[in-house]
């Protein structure tokens, strides 16, 4: 059975993304190392289609408190993830505050996702939502983290 309403959960996280159509960043790098990364982009790719298909086939539970927490959880990391957004913006659409720390959070836009597709996977009880947003952790906050460190030259 198809949960139409699920639909939601992916959505949400794709919306600031279509500001690249747009509103494409400023200062990319003239090349980023793709060396040593294609196990990561696998991973990166796997989960991420995972994340956004799979709920498809999950509907929104919100009749326990661990949920109700589990729902307050997304609506925290999205609200991160969403400030990282309008800060990108606001600072001149700065390729690098794509990956710049915020809050003290490495990778802030790489993080939130993964945390509100883990706290999603909760609200959809599935198991393979969550395996799927652990693959997408261990491929997308190392790449991230590799673009940052050489966008700022290792600091």
């Amino acid at each position: 059975m198809v949960h139409m309403l699920s639909l939601i959960i992916p959505t949400a996280i794709l919306l600031p993304n279509l500001l690249f159509i747009g509103m494409p960043p400023r200062n990319l790098p003239a090349k980023v190392d793709d060396k040593d990364r294609l196990i990561l982009k696998t991973a990166e790719g796997l989960g991420r289609v995972g994340v956004f298909v799979l709920p498809l086939f999950y509907s929104i539970h919100n009749d326990q408190p661990y949920e109700i927490l589990s729902i307050v959880g997304m609506f925290i990391f999205l609200l991160l993830y969403y400030v990282g957004w309008l800060r990108y913006l606001r600072k001149g659409r700065d390729y690098l505050l794509l990956f710049s720390p915020m809050a003290g959070i490495p990778v802030p836009l790489a993080v939130s996702p993964i945390l509100y597709f883990l706290s999603a996977s909760i609200v959809l009880h599935s198991l393979f939502m969550f395996l799927c947003s652990l693959i997408l952790a261990l491929g997308h906050i190392p790449l991230s983290l590799k673009t940052y460190h050489q966008i700022t030259g290792g600091l």
